[in-house]
């Protein structure tokens, strides 16, 4: 039997990084251009975010590696410097790969961990709030093929049924469909190439969705206190990540929202002015 994980309290992890920062990093090996942007304008984007939320140091850093051992080599040259790695849009054989190398020598987290558990943690809250069980849900998550950690976490939540849904089933199993038995979407597709097919539906399916592009960053605190804490993030990890982020959810909201970088004070019960250092910007709409 698998003894639950309960995350550790980040503030270690709030110090660690005010001292020698975060490096976000990308070799570009699984980045979609979307809008027109490139791949070292998301990294600054990102590390724009975490110092603006947190305080703390975030640099970007884009990698040039053709292969695990050169992207490994490549992060531990970097690892003296900085506090943890944030692994953006870099291919998931890669991304684990190099978790593994540099286990014992920084904590690497990578973006479809962050995206997994803000989502799950998403899920939670909304479940919670329409009173409905894991064990009795449906969920429909669209474009599952994109991180397969999403339906990992949801089946180790319990959810009671679990669908994968692509755009090109829209013909023969559209949403509407999934919307008559009272289904939840996790969309791993966005909102825009949802639009075409089924998302404006009457009444509109309750959707989880990843537009906000600050959406994931609400998962990094957590997850960074347990790589600190246990090493890489297993699914067991991640799930009790996403658990504790939904759990001092504000009335209203699908997620707790921290104050701007300098303002120290808890906003919900139990959050301590160390948590008050990280962000949890909302992720449902």
């Amino acid at each position: 039997m698998t003894t639950p994980r309960t995350t550790p309290p980040p503030q270690s992890v709030v110090s660690h990084c005010a001292t020698r920062g975060l490096a976000v990093v990308s070799d570009g090996s699984d980045f979609h251009r979307e809008g027109g942007t490139g791949v070292l304008s998301g990294l600054l984007s990102t590390a724009a975010l975490v110092r603006e939320h947190s305080g703390t140091g975030a640099t970007a850093m884009l990698i040039t590696a053709d292969n695990v051992a050169e992207l490994t080599a490549e992060l531990r040259r970097a690892a003296p410097g900085f506090s943890a790695v944030y692994l953006m849009h870099t291919n998931p054989v890669r991304g684990r790969a190099a978790q593994s190398a540099l286990a014992n020598t920084v904590a690497v987290i990578t973006d479809r961990q962050t995206t997994a558990v803000a989502l799950i943690a998403a899920l939670l809250s909304t479940l919670d709030r329409a009173g409905t069980a894991p064990a009795a849900a449906r969920v429909v998550i669209a474009g599952a093929q994109h991180n397969p950690l999403v339906a990992a976490l949801a089946v180790a939540t319990g959810i009671g049924e679990i669908d994968s849904w692509n755009l090109g089933d829209a013909h023969n199993f559209p949403l509407r469909a999934f919307a008559r038995r009272g289904a939840v979407v996790i969309d791993l597709l966005g909102s825009a190439a949802l639009s075409s097919q089924d998302a404006a539906l009457d009444p509109p399916i309750p959707r989880i969705t990843l537009d906000d592009p600050r959406a994931p960053l609400v998962a990094l605190p957590g997850l960074l206190a347990a790589a600190h804490a246990w090493g890489p993030p297993d699914v067991a990890t991640c799930l009790a990540c996403a658990r504790a982020l939904a759990e001092p959810t504000p009335a209203g909201q699908p997620l707790p929202g921290l104050p701007q970088a300098g303002r120290s004070e808890p906003t919900h019960p139990g959050q301590t002015r160390a948590d008050a250092a990280f962000p949890y910007p909302h992720l449902v709409r």
